[in-house]
């Protein structure tokens, strides 16, 4: 199994600090996006540590035998140590973030998932949302209604002592690619306007490049990243 990958991240035109994070670990074959929330720099540290949590958890150890549990458990672990962070800092009472994370084996990418950061599926000119929004905008009650903070989290990562890990599994084929992306990405493009800012003809370094600036062009009203996973040979 061969991949290609590229990520980027921009703080976008409206927010004054970047609280995204991101990892592209092609030694361990994880990929990972993390959107902070919290007051002064509590969204970045969160972040930060969950994504380092990850980083340092795959590198050191191989999980392929079982890697649903292993990312799982990786998760629990940045949630707690996020979680009592807060409790010990008052600056960062309430911080969070979502985590959406891949983990490439031989023949398929296990995906683990919470908040409102998504992986998509894409084949030729296809696009599948792979992962469901943990918020109050996904839930049919209010997604059609024009409801108050809508778009609050009911799921992240270190908010609450403990967190429900998302967990997805697909087969690869070659030819796959995969985008995970924060809010600041989705928010402002629909899917058919991600396809169509991913070309063929462009690399997977410009693709991250052209789907930043058709946010911004949208308003970049919020922190922006996109992490592009292509398999190459499977």
């Amino acid at each position: 199994m061969r991949l290609s990958t590229a990520g980027a991240s921009d703080i976008g035109k409206v927010r004054k600090m970047n609280q995204d994070r991101y990892i592209c670990n092609d030694d361990a074959k994880l990929y990972v996006v993390a959107d902070g929330m919290g007051g002064h720099q509590a969204g970045d540290v969160a972040a930060k540590m969950a994504v380092d949590e990850l980083n340092q958890t795959f590198s050191f150890k191989k999980h392929s035998l079982d890697p649903e549990k292993h990312l799982v458990q990786t998760i629990h672990n940045a949630n707690a140590k996020i979680y009592e962070s807060a409790k010990e800092n008052s600056e960062f009472k309430g911080m969070g973030t979502t985590v959406t994370a891949l983990y490439f084996t031989m023949d398929s990418v296990y995906i683990a998932h919470v908040g409102d950061s998504r992986a998509y599926l894409m084949h030729g000119k296809h696009i599948w949302q792979l992962t469901e929004d943990h918020s109050l905008a996904s839930n049919e009650m209010v997604s059609g209604l024009n409801v108050p903070l809508k778009n609050v989290l009911t799921r992240s990562v270190g908010y609450d002592p403990q967190v429900e890990v998302a967990l997805y599994v697909k087969k690869l084929s070659k030819g796959d690619r995969f985008l995970i992306c924060s809010d600041g990405l989705h928010g402002n493009l629909s899917s058919q306007e991600m396809v169509h800012a991913i070309t063929k003809r462009f690399s997977l370094a410009d693709g991250c490049k052209n789907l930043i600036q058709s946010a911004n062009a949208k308003g970049g009203d919020d922190n922006i990243t996109a992490v592009l996973i292509s398999v190459d040979e499977v």
